[in-house]
């Protein structure tokens, strides 16, 4: 069985070196920023159990949705005092219980540092009041007064940072403060609104601007997604087909989380029913049980998570919104007539959907972020929430029906080849940005034959003309000269070449497209456009 509560250490973690070994590196400020479920937690908790640094503490403080002034300034002062003692827990008479209450862990502290009674005894005195800036000041004092009286140093690791945004006590302009003022202590935050957070942490409006570097936190690649699935698939004898395998690695957007619920249970139902082989009936089953059924697990974590984001909101108006950009309905206008609403009463709670990270905005469209929870809010969602008048059995037969329809969607776009798949998108993707270029309505695209030459894409608006070269092998110097010739053939004026780099390009090549303007877009920028529109990205 795989471990899908809590996050995962040790032999159980996958990926994320580069971000483990900038954390490890400590001395300075970091922030991990990624959508929900993309690992941030356990790559904190990953980071702590490898910090061998006996002079270092970790302080981990997990910020609920529903947290208060008062409940997270008494949870920072238990955490950073607990930390402290159980790292010391050799030098005092007293035991340290896992579950010590804020007077207990002050008692210990003053028994062990009586230089900091007279802070502490005040800390404990002004717990009982309103929460203010002053108070809020002392406590987060206390990370460098342990510092400054030990010789240690501390790390701050505040998980779902954005939430400090919601209290009336201006926690960012005061860590700013402690940042500039302080030594001894450093923090690392992490968050999974992603929009918030960058406009925390982004923006040179914010306090904090500057003083902490971003890591990011995206799902996994194709490669690690795939060494995921295979290896606990291993570890119980069982064998997957690549489409199938490719097929979960596409749905779930390679988010780990989703990866280790559908595998656990495909493990299952292949048990159950003793085969070797994950099938098609395996992938619907894991489906069903953790989509569909309302006590599945990602069924419950998306419900769990709108509601608290939600909580001080409108949360059937929310989902509503949410539900038509997952069928399709993707611009302002179509959005209100979805929802009975006027465009500019959609304004406000459209720009939160982005700022919590649940829909991405491109030019003037907007789109679910996350693949499962598309599938999740057009598809399960409806089925076992709104039509209550389709019993049961009907109801898994309808959403069994969708699921095998995508699966055999996908195995059809896997065979028609890269090629084939990025014409199919030029045709589409009209009106959408890609780096801040927004992209042409294409009248004609077309794969063709000028002058004894073959060009994977002849693209036309107009008299307006993209001519593109899609390769799935990596580039080299001598494509790109061999495009360039090519090129030169052509007697019509072209306003973009492209080269499709779906495995890649050398540095020198790269260097001569720059040099004969000929434009490069990696599989990363292509897979962007394909989700938003609406299609499964090319993985290999």
């Amino acid at each position: 069985m795989i471990d899908t509560q809590t996050p995962v250490t040790g032999d159980e973690f996958f990926n994320r070196s580069e971000i483990l070994e900038r954390l490890l590196s400590t001395g300075r400020n970091y922030a991990l920023i990624g959508l929900r479920k993309s690992g941030k937690t356990s790559i904190l908790y990953e980071f702590e159990k490898r910090l061998k640094k006996p002079d270092t503490i970790p302080v981990h403080i997990y910020l609920l949705f529903s947290e208060t002034e008062r409940s997270f300034l008494t949870k920072y002062a238990a955490a950073v005092l607990y930390s402290y003692l159980e790292q010391n827990s050799g030098s005092g008479s007293a035991t340290l219980e896992p579950r010590e209450n804020l007077n207990d862990l002050i008692v210990k502290t003053i028994e062990r540092l009586p230089a900091l009674a007279s802070d502490l005894i005040a800390v404990l005195n002004e717990l009982d009041k309103k929460p203010d800036i002053g108070i809020a000041s002392r406590i987060l004092d206390l990370p460098y007064l342990l510092s400054k009286h030990t010789g240690n140093t501390l790390i701050i690791i505040l998980d779902e940072f954005q939430v400090v945004q919601n209290f009336n006590i201006d926690m960012i302009d005061l860590l700013r403060q402690k940042i500039q003022t302080q030594r001894g202590a450093y923090y690392v935050v992490a968050g999974s609104a992603v929009g918030m957070m960058q406009g925390i942490l982004t923006s040179s409006a914010s306090p904090l601007f500057g003083h902490f570097e971003i890591l990011s936190v995206g799902s996994f690649n194709y490669n690690w997604s795939r060494c995921f699935i295979t290896t606990h698939l291993d570890k119980s004898e069982l064998v997957i087909g690549d489409k199938l395998l490719n097929f979960l690695i596409a749905s779930s957007g390679g988010f780990p989380y989703y990866l280790a619920v559908l595998v656990d249970r495909i493990i299952e139902y292949c048990h159950t029913v003793s085969i070797k082989q994950v099938n098609q009936k395996a992938i619907i089953h894991a489906f069903d049980r953790e989509l569909l059924n309302t006590s599945g697990k990602i069924f419950v974590y998306f419900t769990d998570s709108l509601e608290n984001t939600f909580q001080r909101r409108n949360i059937g108006f929310h989902i509503e919104i949410l539900k038509s950009i997952a069928i399709g309905s993707t611009k302002q206008s179509q959005i209100a007539k979805y929802t009975t609403k006027t465009p500019q009463e959609l304004s406000r709670p459209l720009r939160f959907l982005e700022q919590a990270g649940f829909v991405t905005r491109n030019g003037v469209e907007y789109f679910i972020t996350d693949p499962m929870l598309k599938t999740w809010l057009s598809v399960a969602y409806p089925l076992q929430m709104e039509l209550s008048f389709i019993k049961d059995g009907k109801r898994l037969d309808a959403f069994d029906r969708k699921i095998e329809e995508m699966i055999t969607t996908y195995r059809g776009e896997l065979g028609k080849g890269s090629e084939s798949r990025v014409r199919e998108l030029f045709r589409d993707f009209g009106g959408l940005e890609l780096r801040h270029t927004k992209l042409p309505k294409f009248t004609e695209v077309e794969q063709r034959v000028i002058d004894g030459n073959e060009f994977d894409i002849v693209a036309r608006y107009g008299e307006h003309y993209w001519i593109a070269e899609v390769k799935s092998g990596n580039i080299t110097a001598a494509d790109v000269n061999k495009f360039v010739k090519k090129l030169d053939k052509i007697n019509f004026v072209i306003d973009s070449a492209l080269i499709i780099a779906l495995a890649g390009i050398d540095t020198k090549a790269q260097r001569i497209a720059e040099e004969n303007n000929i434009q490069v877009w990696d599989r990363d920028g292509v897979n962007f456009l394909m989700k938003l529109c609406g299609k499964f990205p090319i993985l290999v």
